[in-house]
């Protein structure tokens, strides 16, 4: 029986993370023993509660590693990952083989084993602007060049890079590799969502939304990419021209007192829920009329997926996977990577209530191009062939 190490850095609830949890409870009902390795223990990893009881789970540091033993850690792991990871416990000799599940810092440790690895990109990798003032922070935006420089060469160590769309392997080769190709097995595996749970989840009861005006929603988390302050820009242009609309906000830190503070002082109110962190938003997804992406960077966007799969009609800004998803304009609206370009999306769907019939009805084409089942095997093929 093969014996294989995933490593993600968190369970927290994301479309990577629930890609994962699928992918193992699928692997350990075939001819595979696999272990999860995550950084910490965490209340946030709540995806954990969906993980097989097959699926052992293991952790970089212990409950009661400190935060300066951590930060040492960091330093070690870039610049001298065999010596970390036997201060860690992690040998290679227990494995066949290592999936680094998403590029990230940790990435770094597994460079130096000898097994079959294979790396996901999950993210639109771009290069990094620093501002330094004081000696402190130069030494620190110095420290950061070094740590990112050293985790990125190590890349290079992983026998198969695979990358979530065309976007993510072009940013991938651009900034890694300027352009050109190298020698490693580098392929595009597009992500797939298993439609029938989402389908399920979404008939959980809730309280009926209001109608009578135009619904949007937008799943998202903070983080500086997904640009929610653009579609807080666009509700209030709309606010001022006197659209009806309402706009929920699902996600991580959406009902944030900042977030709250930022939609009372410009009167949006009546226009914008802001809902935190939701068990089952799909129900949500479901009675809305419009699903939103007003990204900077996505590799892929499993939420757009999920929407088009519950006959939600999306508009997204092209700002990289998303554009496969909608092919192009073909299967959803593609704004401009701009806050211009997500208050003329959806102005337009609020012009013309007819562009929901027209996006809805190829939907069921545009998921098929996805299809879950595919994907696993997809996956387990790469598996046998590394």
């Amino acid at each position: 029986m093969k014996h294989i190490l995933f490593f993600n850095d968190s369970m927290e609830m994301g479309g990577t993370e629930k890609l994962l949890v699928g992918l193992l409870n699928h692997l350990v009902t075939q001819d595979y023993a696999i272990t999860l390795l995550l950084p910490i223990r965490s209340d946030r990893n709540i995806l954990l509660r969906d993980l097989s009881w097959r699926v052992p789970v293991k952790y970089i540091y212990d409950d009661n590693t400190s935060h300066l033993k951590k930060k040492l850690g960091e330093n070690l792991m870039v610049f001298f990952p065999r010596l970390f990871a036997k201060w860690r416990g992690l040998k290679a000799a227990d494995y066949d083989q290592i999936i680094c599940f998403k590029e990230t810092f940790f990435a770094r440790i597994f460079s130096k084993m000898n097994l079959p690895k294979i790396l996901w990109i999950h993210n639109i990798l771009y290069k990094r602007k620093y501002e330094a003032d004081t000696p402190r922070e130069k030494f620190s935006v110095w420290l950061n060049k070094k740590q990112i420089k050293k985790v990125q060469r190590s890349y290079d160590s992983f026998d198969k890079v695979i990358c979530v769309s065309d976007a993510a392997r072009n940013a991938y080769l651009s900034v890694l590799h300027n352009g050109q190709t190298p020698p490693q097995d580098i392929s595009v595996l597009y992500n797939a969502v298993d439609l029938s749970a989402v389908t399920e989840k979404a008939k959980e009861k809730i309280e009926d939304l209001p109608q009578g005006r135009t619904n949007f929603i937008l799943l998202t988390r903070t983080s500086p990419e997904k640009r929610t302050d653009r579609l807080i820009n666009a509700a209030q242009r709309l606010h001022d021209e006197g659209y009806n609309f309402h706009i929920y906000i699902i996600g991580e830190g959406m009902n944030s007192r900042e977030m709250q503070e930022t939609v009372a002082s410009l009167n949006l109110a009546d226009n914008i829920t802001l809902m935190g962190r939701t068990e089952n938003p799909f129900p949500y997804v479901l009675q809305c009329n419009w699903s939103l992406c007003v990204s900077e960077r996505e590799s892929f966007s499993l939420v757009l997926l999920e929407s088009m799969a519950l006959k939600t009609p999306v508009i997204t800004t092209d700002c990289g996977g998303p554009h496969d998803i909608v092919d192009g304009g073909r299967y959803g609206i593609l704004a401009d990577n701009s806050a211009e370009g997500v208050y003329q999306g959806m102005k337009m769907v609020l012009d013309d209530p007819t562009l929901s019939v027209k996006y809805s009805a190829g939907l069921d084409k545009a998921v098929a191009r996805f299809d879950y089942q595919g994907w696993l095997k997809k996956v387990e093929k790469l598996l046998i062939n590394n």
